[in-house]
Formats: structure tokens, C-alpha cells, sequence
């Protein structure tokens, strides 16, 4: 089998990461947990974590940093780059906020 369709009950990370790792192309709609790209990162998958790619910044890089389940139990990775990385950076507060000094990102697990 190297197609599938399926219902959304069917979006878990887990039902992902399996299909991921059998070669299987499945079409599943999403509730929007995942993000295959986030804006201004690039993912390297081989060593998981995320590398800032905006122009005028510091790229910095976001470490994983483990997993959490949330009250709907989905299972979310979790990364996070040095308050050091991303303290002088002109774009800190855009991409941080006002009070946070770091970067955090935070995904559905088969992300």
C-alpha cells in the first residue's frame, strides 16, 4: 500500500509517525496542531531542532527540549533556543515578545 485516505479521527502523531516510517502517503485532514514550517526556522530533522532564518537575526538555534501532553492528549515536542542566542537580537521582541528572553516552539509529536 502506498496511498491512503482517511477521516480526521485518524491525525494523531502517532497514526503520523507510523505512517511516516511505512513509506505511506496519507491524505488526513488536520485540526491544525501540526506545522510542517514555521516562519523565519528551518527544521533539521537529522539532529531536531530548529535554526532562525530571518534576515537581521542572530540565528539562533532551538534546541529539543522533550515532550508534553495536553489536556486534549496530544503529544507536543518541545524546543526552545539560549536566552543568550536571542537577547540582542533586533528582532527579539517580534519574534519572542515583550517579556520572554528566549524562543520557544512547540509542535504535535510526527512533526
Amino acid at each position: 500500500m502506498g496511498e491512503i485516505l482517511a477521516d480526521g479521527g485518524y491525525s494523531s502523531g502517532e497514526a503520523l509517525a507510523y505512517l511516516d516510517a511505512k513509506g505511506i502517503n496519507a491524505w488526513i485532514p488536520n485540526f491544525g496542531q501540526y506545522k510542517p514550517q514555521r516562519t523565519g526556522f528551518t527544521y533539521h530533522k537529522e539532529a531536531n531542532y530548529y535554526q532562525c532564518t530571518q534576515e537581521g537575526g542572530k540565528q539562533a538555534i532551538l534546541t529539543y527540549k522533550g515532550e508534553k501532553t495536553d489536556s486534549k492528549g496530544y503529544t507536543k515536542r518541545t524546543y526552545r533556543s539560549s536566552e543568550s542566542d536571542c537577547k540582542d537580537c533586533p528582532l527579539r521582541e517580534q519574534c519572542c515578545g515583550k517579556a520572554t528572553k528566549f524562543n520557544r516552539a512547540g509542535e504535535p509529536e510526527g512533526g
